[in-house]
């Protein structure tokens, strides 16, 4: 080995001659990454000369730094995180920013001027920099690593793969990290800034959900909850989320059975109301949860007569036992879902929800019902074994209730 040309070694023994103090061997690493280290900074900047003097000042760093790389077979990956500093403090100095603010906020439209526009009024120019300082504050208040993977993806616009290898991390956490970073920035603009998105244009990103199950609350003693509570638990399957909303008996027991098989003798409510509609024409397309007002749920029905759509404001649960009996799909406004009340599903559990919690609804309303027609037979037994003298005091006493 001892007699490879300079050319071919790799950068590991580039580094280690380079450590003993051999220019040369630092120059060959010079001409390998100068043009990358380059090309990482013109990204940010968007200016050739600024760029090349920013990837100098990188090089230079590196060769004074050279003792503090761990792993010499890294330095390419090494060198591109001195470029992002170098870049990073230039535009922190300089208070510039180049990213897609539509691009950050995954659809969240913005409508600047539109570039075919030639006169831009020194007004739209003012309100154009301000909309960019606020989302440019709105970077630095991220963590550290939230605003490094923001500054990778939409300032320098590296792909996912060049920052797998910048940050020595699987492309699956760049991923996951940049889609926390996203929500993480967009909640912070909602929330501080709701005034640069134009009210007419907002539009609310909704995510289809099913039903995961049912579940009937069991009251400890010493709890004072009114009624039967239930939980319809909605499911995110793309997202791994889950949204538990609390409704009350009669509801959850409707739903549960609208996901059974279960047969009752004679329609229930949601059955009747579904029926009518059916009769009239009326198709339910979609049903959407929409908001969260303090920690209350609204929803929307979404059907169609004739050629016409039309959107009824309802409760959730009644728009979702529609949707159950009706087979139309049940949407959640992501707004909602990335509340306190959703639940995020660690990825160590696998499977698919059992509905467990329906059957041992069905299996207690199926109970009751045994119970009831057992009771009735005895009733039923009891008033054939009255006398003649017993019916017309019950029915004297009945009258007297209605008339008296």
């Amino acid at each position: 080995m001892t007699g490879m040309p300079m050319i071919e070694k790799t950068d590991a023994e580039l580094v280690a001659l380079a450590r003993r103090g051999d220019k040369d061997a630092f120059g060959l690493l010079t001409q390998r990454y100068q043009v990358i280290a380059r090309r990482f900074a013109l990204r940010f900047i968007g200016n050739e000369d600024g760029a090349q003097d920013l990837a100098q000042e990188a090089l230079l760093q590196a060769y004074l730094s050279l003792g503090r790389l761990r792993d010499p077979a890294r330095f390419k990956s090494w060198l591109y995180g001195i470029v992002l500093n170098v870049c990073r403090s230039h535009l922190r100095d300089r208070k510039i920013v180049f990213f897609s603010l539509e691009a950050i906020l995954g659809g969240l439209q913005f409508y600047p001027a539109p570039l075919y526009e030639t006169v831009v009024t020194p007004e739209k120019l003012a309100e154009e920099q301000e909309l960019y300082k606020i989302v440019f504050d709105a970077v630095n208040g991220l963590s550290a690593g939230d605003r490094d993977i923001i500054l990778l993806f939409y300032y320098a616009q590296l792909s996912l793969q060049e920052i797998m290898i910048l940050m020595d991390i699987p492309v699956s956490t760049v991923k996951v990290r940049l889609h926390r970073a996203r929500q993480r920035l967009k909640t912070i603009l909602q929330e501080q800034h709701p005034e640069i998105i134009p009210q007419e244009k907002r539009r609310k990103i909704m995510v289809k959900v099913t039903i995961a199950d049912v579940i009937k609350i069991e009251q400890k003693e010493g709890q004072e909850i009114p009624g039967e509570p239930y939980v319809i638990v909605l499911y995110d399957a793309a997202g791994k989320r889950l949204l538990p909303i609390w409704v009350g008996s009669f509801e959850g027991q409707a739903i549960a059975i609208g996901l059974s098989d279960f047969a009752s003798p004679r329609p229930l409510t949601h059955n009747f109301y579904s029926s009518l509609l059916q009769a009239i024409n009326v198709k339910v397309e979609e049903v959407h949860i929409v908001a969260l007002k303090k920690d209350t749920f609204y929803a929307v029905v979404k059907m169609r007569c004739g050629k016409k759509i039309v959107e009824v404001d309802a409760r959730p649960s009644d728009g979702i036992a529609l949707a159950v009996l009706n087979d139309a799909p049940i949407f959640v406004a992501e707004e909602v879902l990335e509340t306190t009340f959703g639940i995020n599903i660690p990825e160590t559990v696998k499977g698919s929800p059992n509905r467990k919690g329906v059957e041992k609804i069905i299996n207690e309303i199926g109970e009751r019902q045994r119970q009831y027609q057992v009771h009735l037979k005895q009733i039923k037994k009891q008033y054939n074994e009255r006398s003649q003298e017993d019916i017309t005091r019950a029915n004297e006493k009945f009258m007297a209730a209605v008339f008296q």
